[in-house]
């Protein structure tokens, strides 16, 4: 199926949304992408060479140097500003075109592990996850980092035939450590277990392990240049200290509660996992059906029997899922403060999994997705979804959010 048409039609809908995010003069409720779109924005009014330390701006609930994070969120969004697009409106247009290339990848690496109809039906049915409808519209951090690791992921699939596609995962993994600074650790370990759970379960001959790893190792090595190489920027511009004083910051958070007992820790997981539950359903639901009814018949007919062939792409998707959610889950268990943003990504590895089972199990919705299987769909979708949050927020009715328990 050609992707021009679709293309065309992402091209045309993103269009409409950022002019329409301009002409309405859009801004989110949500309090974190009002500051970083503000943030933004002063930026975009101040001399380029003071963008790596800007300050919060007066009335927030801090003042001074932001260092909560590198400033990569910030930059294009004040590069676009200075090109003339409204200020305040324009971490709002990035974060919109960012869903759009997630969604284009997305179906993109899914095609490595399913067949194409699926692959392409992922491209709407993610789009109608409960956790995307809570961040439609926003100016903060969490579609940015979910664009670089759903890169980094791609770059490293087709790097696994053709080399140079480490590139990308390079790029993308950079792009992370400057959007989220120390989680940006996330995505070089997901690139591994993604070339661990991949190991045999491609088409074709794909090369050397060795070749793909080093690629790999390069791009965690382009990270950390890039760390230091942000350390002495960031010196030159204010004469101060960025790094220490972030990870000081940020790590002390991640510590908070640590000394707290083990129930506590448990009902942090508890609601973790609720959220990984609510956040993609209903395919979290389909998902957890599906690995019950498999894991059932393989221990009823063990593992020497004839049980059928294995799909190998299925197998590496769901191991992969599996480790990011014990990945995010584990990891954030261990501290007391909790947010549903946090785990962003574990939503859409469990979201897009998820859609694949139902597919599978669900004839009527696998006869939906062939009715639907149109290049154009997938931007149909993302416009009646983001014009429907877009008046909404406009007219001040309350469906922005969704209700997490």
């Amino acid at each position: 199926m050609g992707r021009r048409p679709g293309l065309v039609a992402w091209v045309l809908v993103l269009a409409v949304g950022v002019v329409a995010l301009a002409a309405l003069g859009y801004r989110a409720r949500d309090a974190d992408s009002r500051l970083y779109a503000e943030i933004s924005a002063r930026m975009s009014e101040a001399p380029a060479a003071g963008w790596i330390a800007p300050d919060f701006p007066p009335g927030w609930y801090m003042s001074g140097r932001f260092r909560e994070h590198p400033v990569g969120l910030f930059v294009p969004a004040a590069a676009l500003a200075r090109l003339g697009y409204p200020p305040l409106q324009a971490g709002y247009a990035l974060n919109a075109l960012y869903q759009v290339l997630t969604i284009v990848l997305v179906q993109r690496l899914a095609a490595a592990l399913v067949p194409g109809p699926e692959a392409r039906a992922l491209g709407w049915l993610v789009q109608l996850l409960p956790i995307a409808f809570t961040f439609r519209i926003r100016a903060n951090h969490e579609q940015a980092v979910l664009l670089c690791l759903v890169a980094a992921l791609y770059g490293t699939e087709r790097a696994r035939r053709r080399p140079r596609w480490a590139l990308l995962t390079a790029v993308a993994l950079v792009g992370l450590l400057l959007v989220k600074g120390v989680l940006s650790v996330f995505g070089p370990v997901l690139c591994a277990l993604w070339l661990l759970g991949r190991r045999g379960a491609g088409r074709g001959s794909p090369p050397a392990d060795r070749a793909v790893w080093a690629g790999l190792a390069a791009a965690v090595v382009a990270m950390s240049a890039t760390a230091v190489a942000y350390e002495q920027l960031y010196r030159q511009s204010t004469g101060e200290p960025f790094w220490s004083i972030y990870l000081a910051r940020q790590l002390g958070v991640a510590a908070a509660g640590a000394g707290s007992g083990l129930a506590a820790k448990l009902y942090n997981l508890a609601w973790y996992l609720g959220r990984v539950l609510w956040f993609p359903f209903p395919w979290s639901l389909a998902l957890a059906i599906a690995a019950w009814h498999a894991g059932r018949l393989r221990w009823r007919l063990g593992p020497a029997s004839e049980v059928g062939p294995a799909d190998p792409g299925a197998l590496a998707g769901g191991l992969f899922v599996a480790a990011t959610v014990v990945l995010y889950v584990g990891l954030f268990s261990l501290s007391d403060r909790r947010a549903d943003r946090y785990i962003f990504p574990a939503y859409y590895a469990v979201g897009a999994a998820g859609g694949v089972a139902a597919l599978r199990a669900m004839p009527r919705l696998a006869r939906l997705a062939g009715s639907l299987d149109r290049p154009w769909v997938p931007a149909a979708v993302w416009a009646a979804t983001f014009a429907v949050h877009l008046f909404a927020g406009r007219l001040g009715l309350p469906t922005v959010k969704v209700w997490a328990p």
